[in-house]
């Protein structure tokens, strides 16, 4: 366009300058000149009038009007009555604007210019392009981006509250929970605790999940090294999912090579989450079977290995062409076949993106209704060589030590000040530390905590975030800025639902000591209070010494006091007291429940028996193997042991063989718990 109108003012330009020439050589020529400009700006005109070139301007430099056409009459209709543009500064404006909007057309013009320069003739002109649309759409384009911007700031803030929100109640339930486990000794008691915290715990793993997905999506997720024992952090998650596995009756396996460094350098907090990623699927989507964990490893050089880990399951598989979609956030595959699977859909979506992180990939062979192995490798730096050793016996030691809670340390000494606006959350944590002997304070608001911070001096303080009046925040700097305060320097650590990706670092930056999200685990609690806590104020309880040392002496002469009573026959009361915790008040409660579930127990073991309902009775002869070696009753809890084995292997002739014999020992532990019971109670 422009190269045109170019051609258009040369040809113009050469023809007055023609015509001047004549003029000033001869006279008799004017009339002759006067027609050949006339034709010019004729052709000129015909030129710029045709559609679609928009409105042009051409002046000299003297501001005189050289040329405009049609379009530009219909937008300056003045220009046909204007000699110089200085009287006109709208149409002058046009040589120093890039825009130029017309409210009478409703359009918006793109303002282009350039210079005429010829030796008769030198000024400059001007075009509009119209832009209207172009502008509308990038007016919609940024008024998406805004909408955009807005919607992910809004899904920030509603992450934020429904982190905050939902994990408030589920810090309730599972911190309550885990109190009724310590302290219930009756066994349907501890088995709908044990339900309560499994579907809580599921809870807050789909909470975790959609808070680890907005982390990643706005790339603040981190991994962060330390060193770590792969023993303990496998430990971990067997426990977890073993628990899981045993209750959809799936064999779980794990095959551990031995020697694995036991001191590794990399976040064990993340590959904690893969492997209990991988896992719970492999649990999920498995209904017979087994689930198998595999760790293995290889040199890496420089200090470091790499760990193979796989995961297999003998599961519902999956296809080729499903493969990918695995890791489509929020999808899953084969909707209507898996829809009672509980999950958001973004496990694996986050597993990859994890290891991605972490400088690894995720493999998956399967063959669908066979089963599937997903699988990786992870580089991890090595602190320490030694071998990991016979990991599948430290396992098991392991697991034996975790079924009872046992405190890690007492701190009668020691005096913590706890906040909370929940009056549920303070009971949680004087629950979760009752067994530390620590002296605990609690404050229901900032205000309260400020007054009791004013004059007692205490040796932590926990502090919530989303309080009423005066926040956690708030009430910090205040509790820094008291000059008589014993507490200016007392460690605070923030305890809050905010779970959302900054909120640790925002924490620090605000002044407090560390920080603790919840929902708050009593192991993780007392971890962070001897963190915390000056070390001559508390003494760390080493449980095996503790128990042969303190407890059993103890424990002997509850057992040798209630054997002093009953000359028992078939039970072996030091393992009773054993289970009661030493306490003879819960020895006495453990066989009383015991006999008053006799005819429960016996109906549905027997009933099962004759219907030859053997699933049926496995599952049952598995709750008596519990109960009666709760109560002492070491050798009937051996037979139900061997019944439930023989019944996992669908040996039915050999329960046929021995169910006698279990009815008729349950039937002398049951005549004992009772003869017992009533001297006792007569005495």
């Amino acid at each position: 366009m422009g190269y045109v109108i170019a051609v258009v003012f040369g040809v113009a330009a050469a023809v007055f300058g023609f015509l001047l020439w004549k003029e000033k050589n001869d006279n008799a020529a004017k009339q002759k000149a006067r027609e050949a400009e006339d034709r010019v700006k004729s052709t000129t005109k015909g030129v710029l009038d045709r559609s679609g070139v928009g409105p042009v301007l051409a002046v000299a430099n003297d501001q005189s009007v050289l040329f405009y056409n049609r379009d530009f009459v219909e937008l300056f209709p003045d220009v046909v009555n204007a000699s110089n543009i200085r009287a006109y500064p709208e149409m002058e404006r046009l040589f120093k604007d890039e825009e130029y909007v017309s409210e009478i057309l409703s359009k918006i013009y793109e303002v282009r210019q350039e210079s005429i320069e010829d030796v008769n003739v030198s000024g400059k002109f001007v075009w509009l392009v119209d832009i209207t649309e172009h502008y509308k759409t990038n007016k919609r384009l940024r008024e998406l981006k805004e909408m955009a911007d807005a919607a992910n700031k809004a899904k920030s803030n509603f992450l934020a509250n429904m982190s905050h929100e939902i994990r408030t109640p589920i810090n309730t339930v599972l911190g309550m929970d885990e109190i009724i486990l310590r302290e219930a000794t009756e066994v349907s008691i501890k088995g709908y605790a044990e339900n309560i915290r499994e579907a809580a715990s599921t809870l807050l793993s789909i909470v975790n999940d959609l808070l680890d997905f907005s982390k990643i999506e706005s790339g603040k997720m981190e991994i962060l090294p330390a060193e770590y024992e792969i023993a303990n952090a496998l430990n971990e998650v067997i426990n977890m999912i073993e628990i899981k596995a045993v209750n959809k009756k799936l064999e779980f396996k794990t095959i551990i090579a031995e020697d694995i460094p036991y001191l590794l350098f990399g976040d064990d907090v993340r590959f904690k989450q893969i492997i209990i990623n991988l896992l719970t699927n492999a649990v999920k989507y498995t209904e017979d079977g087994s689930v198998i964990l595999k760790v293995d490893w290889k040199e890496a050089g420089d200090s470091s290995i790499y760990l193979i880990v796989s995961i297999t399951d003998t599961g519902i598989g999956i296809k080729p062409e499903d493969i990918e979609k695995l890791f489509v956030s929020f999808e899953r595959i084969e909707e209507k076949r898996n829809r009672n699977i509980e999950g958001t859909g973004l496990g694996l979506s986050i597993t990859r993106q994890l290891l991605e992180l972490m400088g690894s990939e995720l493999n998956v062979r399967s063959e669908y209704g066979v089963g599937s192995t997903f699988s990786f490798t992870l580089k991890q730096g090595i602190r320490d060589r030694k071998p990991v050793g016979r990991f599948r016996e430290k396992y098991a030691y392991s697991n034996e030590k975790v079924k009872k809670y046992r405190t890690t340390f007492v701190a009668p000494d020691a005096k913590i000040l706890v906040v909370d606006d929940n009056a549920m959350n303070l009971s949680v944590v004087e629950g979760l530390l009752k067994n530390t002997k620590l002296q605990i304070d609690c404050a229901s608001s900032g205000e309260a905590a400020l007054e009791m911070a004013k004059d007692l001096k205490y040796d932590i303080i926990f502090m919530d975030h989303m309080m009423p009046y005066m926040d956690g925040i708030e009430t910090l700097r205040n509790l820094k800025q008291m000059t008589n305060s014993p507490n200016r320097d007392t460690p605070v650590i923030v305890l809050t639902a905010n779970a959302v990706s900054g909120a640790k670092e925002m924490y620090l930056e605000e002044g407090f000591v560390d920080y603790m999200s919840k929902p708050i685990q009593g192991k993780r609690l007392e971890e962070k209070i001897v963190q915390y806590l000056p070390e001559d104020k508390y003494v760390m309880i080493e449980y095996d010494d503790m128990e042969k040392k303190l407890y059993q002496n103890l424990w002997k002469s509850i057992a040798d006091e209630i054997e002093k009573e009953y000359k028992f026959k078939c039970l072996h009361i030091p393992t009773a007291v054993e289970a009661a915790e030493g306490d003879k008040d819960t020895v006495t409660f453990l066989l009383s429940s015991f006999r008053d579930n006799e005819e429960k127990i016996r109906g549905d073991i027997t009933s099962s028996f004759d219907n030859e309902d053997f699933q049926n009775y496995t599952v049952f002869v598995h709750a008596l193997k519990s109960t009666s070696r709760m109560i002492g009753a070491v050798d009937l809890s051996k037979m139900a042991e061997e019944l439930e084995k023989a019944g996992k292997e669908d040996r039915i002739d050999y329960i046929k063989t021995k169910h006698g014999v279990l009815m008729k020992t349950y039937d002398d532990v049951i005549a004992e718990v009772k003869d017992y019971l009533s001297k006792v109670q007569a005495q």
